[in-house]
């Protein structure tokens, strides 16, 4: 394996990125500003914004003088275009937009973007109790849907969602140097080797690294927004004032997911801290107290959910020989590839650690919800080491698309996206004799191709307040006095 020249320069600083920069940082903190303003009371959003406003400003001392003369890197070009299209058709086949059969999971997402749209905010049930949930990445969607209908809402979704993802492609280019399309396509397929997993006949449930594809058809309400932030802070290019507080939007979007990735943003933060001209005044800066409060606010909401209490605390994962090789394909194959680069980065040393650590802790609701969640970011810090190794060694890439290749978990999303349509599916149905596959080529076929339970999920209809279902005291919250003095209820 060749590394790149000693006196090279790193690829990753070859670009100027300022517009990228604040595209990134509007997209993730629009959201929050308009929760802020549509929750919170007024002597509370108007100070905290006030705060974030001076956080996010430039600093008084101007750029070095080599970023200025760094070549722009333009948000579009002809790639651009086809990328964006390429993340608009995915967001559509994997459920967003109701367009398509969906994956079972969507019941709750539907609903929460009808609810968003009809309902005023903050939204009130008829019982006194509140939404509690991670509405983050539908309120702007939901925003369009109150001025021109639940149409618009609904492909402003999708339009959302594909903004993001395209935002994290460009990271991934800045971070590996190079423009590419190969990139976007990289990024879609990055995930654990889940089908040579099936094949071995290992309990998949048990850990959950889950990859890029599954987490847009499932979850893309909070897997973009976090691995949009991490692939951002992993390039290196984020300025470390913006850290704390982007951080703390993070936890808007998934509590979860920032909890898994708080080493990772300390890390990185401590990392560019040090090198700073002056730590001290780093420390000092508005966006400190703006992370602080707009956490705390995020917290206290978090913490109103009528959910019961989840059986939390040490679990022992490695305990059988399977457990190894699980880990070992889910994770830790793909960080062979980047160890010649980037083994003096302490953040690709912290994202192995952090991978390999959360298994040990467990917080149920039916799976590892911890672990789901919270290995997102190390997930997404992993693909732009990744990204920037095969853009710097031409050799390695037949292996890494083998390695990708296995890693497509055809067995999760290719059904769905066969079955996106009725007719489709009812074509793909294995004949009578395959109802019941014994042979292995009969339950491939089902396996790969048919998903019986894809259909358009609407049983919940325009409303989450669904007190019977077993799911809905995980959205739902009895607002108490303290929270009321923060939040319009």
């Amino acid at each position: 394996m060749s590394s790149p020249a000693a006196g090279a320069p790193f690829p990753e600083r070859a670009f100027n990125v300022t517009a990228l920069k604040w595209n990134t940082c509007a997209w993730l903190l629009l959201p929050v500003l308009v929760f802020m303003a549509w929750w919170m009371h007024w002597y509370v959003s108007i100070p905290l914004a006030a705060l974030m406003a001076a956080g996010l400003a430039p600093g008084r001392r101007k750029e070095l003088p080599e970023r200025k003369s760094l070549p722009s890197f333009p948000l579009f070009n002809r790639s651009s275009f086809l990328v964006l299209g390429a993340f608009i058709a995915l967001m559509v086949l994997s459920g967003w937009g109701e367009w398509v059969n969906q994956h079972p999971d969507h019941i709750v997402r539907n609903a929460c973007l009808r609810e968003l749209v009809a309902s005023p905010w903050p939204v009130v049930f008829p019982d006194g109790d509140v939404l509690i949930y991670n509405t983050g990445f539908w309120l702007v969607p939901a925003l369009a849907g109150k001025v021109a209908g639940q149409e618009i809402a609904r492909a402003f979704v999708v339009l959302w969602g594909a903004w993001g993802l395209f935002l994290a492609w460009l990271w991934l280019c800045v971070f590996s140097g190079r423009r590419s399309l190969l990139l976007a396509l990289l990024m879609v397929m990055f995930g654990s080797l889940l089908n040579f997993q099936c094949w071995l006949g290992l309990d998949l449930f048990r850990l959950h690294y889950f990859g890029t594809a599954e987490q847009i058809m499932c979850s893309a309400n909070a897997s973009i927004p976090v691995m949009l932030f991490f692939i951002f802070l992993a390039s290196g290019r984020m300025p470390p004032h913006w850290m704390p507080l982007l951080f703390a939007a993070t936890a808007f979007y998934s509590p979860l997911a920032a909890l898994g990735g708080l080493p990772l943003a300390v890390c990185q933060w401590l990392r560019q801290w040090k090198g700073s001209r002056s730590p001290r005044r780093s420390l000092l800066h508005p966006s400190f107290p703006a992370a602080v409060m707009l956490g705390a606010c995020f917290l206290l909401y978090y913490a109103a959910v009528n959910a019961p209490s989840s059986h939390m605390g040490w679990r022992p994962f490695y305990t059988r020989p399977g457990d190894f090789l699980l880990a070992g394909t889910s994770f830790l194959l793909y960080a062979l590839f980047c160890w010649r680069d980037f083994r003096r980065n302490s953040l690709f040393i912290c994202t192995l650690a952090t991978g390999l650590l959360l298994p040990f802790f467990y917080v149920n609701g039916d799976v590892n919800d911890l672990l789901c969640k919270g290995s997102v970011p190390a997930m997404a810090c992993l693909l732009a080491f990744l990204a920037s190794t095969w853009a710097r060694h031409p050799r390695l890439r037949i292996w890494i698309w083998l390695l990708l290749a296995l890693g497509l978990a055809p067995r999760f999303n290719v059904p769905y996206y066969c079955c996106s349509s009725s007719a489709l599916q009812a074509f793909l149905t294995p004949c009578a004799s395959c109802t019941e596959p014994s042979s292995f080529p009969c339950r491939e076929w089902r396996q790969l191709t048919y998903a019986p339970q894809a259909r358009h999920q609407d049983e919940w209809g325009r409303t989450m307040h669904h007190p019977g279902h077993r799911w809905h005291p995980y959205y739902s919250g009895t607002p108490r006095p303290w929270l009321r003095f923060i939040y319009r209820f």
